[in-house]
């Protein structure tokens, strides 16, 4: 947004400057963070023009940016960086099972042979992530043969959603004031009734889920290497579970630190009252305590209520992807 101000005699020898960035409140008077992370505070009789800016266009190496970062923040138990692919393994029962991400500028569709033998030596079929604009399925070789569409299986569509930590702090504590808030507890390992909440591993063993529920990842340095930090709320409430979340924040090659946060779950009988804005809010507060000052997570394109959800907080859509299993030829 640009917020044409009014200066007071004597401020400079212009009558107006103009204020660029995110709205950070509205009331009692008008907030905006310039993207320094400067707040400049404008009373409303300052204020000449409100003008609402298009969307800046998203970089493709932000895409990649944002990709790096959530394969850290789930790797697997087993990676290894190929062909400017992140290959990961050691993770059959979430949407991301044994999927190879475009991380780095020369990752190619056309240059998949080495992915594909990567998981071949693990009894694993070639899955890859189709990354809006960083993917181009109709580019496929392996063998230097083009890949028949018809053996592409693709899963659900896919939305990663972006947001300025301290803005969403800021909508979490005007919506859920501290002195009324439900506490959340940080533990470093899911408990087995964390587990048995989250929808994904609910029905499965918790000594085959909890490796790749405690995997992290950084490449600060380059490749990556074993890192991150990982947390898992939980908010209990008369002595139940009733909302769980998972925190990972890891660094990409530019050390920037973000968190990623996913496996948010609230119990039956506890929906509607808020308590996944909650448990989400702690976790940012957490990362934000690391210096993770962008959060992110996916959310299904087709999950109406949770993308809801997650715009209430500040998060927007920041590109789309899918999972693409390639069959046997």
């Amino acid at each position: 947004m640009t917020v044409r101000r009014h200066l007071a005699p004597g401020e400079t020898s212009h009558l107006y400057t103009d204020v660029i960035g995110h709205v950070v409140t509205l009331e009692p008077e008008l907030v905006v963070r310039r993207e320094s992370g400067e707040e400049v505070r404008i009373p409303d009789a300052d204020i000449a023009v409100l003008k609402v800016l298009p969307p800046r266009p998203v970089r493709a190496r932000e895409i990649r940016a944002h990709e790096y970062a959530g394969a850290l923040a789930w790797p697997g138990t087993e990676y290894e960086l190929v062909d400017g692919w992140f290959c990961r393994a050691g993770d059959d029962w979430s949407y991301r099972r044994d999927s190879a991400v475009p991380v780095l500028p020369w990752a190619s569709c056309a240059q998949l042979d080495g992915v594909r033998d990567w998981y071949a030596a693990r009894g694993l079929p070639l899955r890859i992530v189709d990354v809006d604009r960083l993917v181009r399925t109709e580019q496929m070789l392996l063998d230097g043969r083009p890949v028949d569409p018809a053996r592409l299986r693709a899963d659900r569509e896919l939305m990663l959603c972006t947001a300025d930590s301290r803005e969403l702090l800021g909508i979490v504590d005007a919506a859920f004031p501290a002195a009324s808030r439900p506490a959340v507890t940080l533990a470093e390992t899911p408990g087995d009734d964390w587990l048995e909440l989250y929808h994904a591993t609910a029905d499965l063993a918790p000594e085959r889920v909890r490796p790749a529920m405690l995997a992290t990842a950084d490449a600060s340095d380059g490749d990556p290497a074993p890192g991150g930090h990982t947390v898992f709320a939980r908010l209990t409430d008369g002595g139940e579970l009733a909302a769980i979340a998972r925190g990972a924040v890891t660094a990409g090659p530019d050390g920037a630190p973000r968190i990623a946060v996913s496996c948010v779950q609230t119990a039956a009988g506890h929906r509607r009252r808020g308590l996944a804005e909650v448990v989400t809010g702690s976790l940012v507060d957490w990362g934000l305590g690391l210096g993770a000052t962008e959060c992110h997570l996916h959310v299904f394109a087709d999950n109406t209520a949770g993308r809801g959800l997650w715009t209430k907080l500040g998060l927007q859509p920041h590109h789309s992807l899918r999972h693409l299993v390639v069959a046997p030829s």
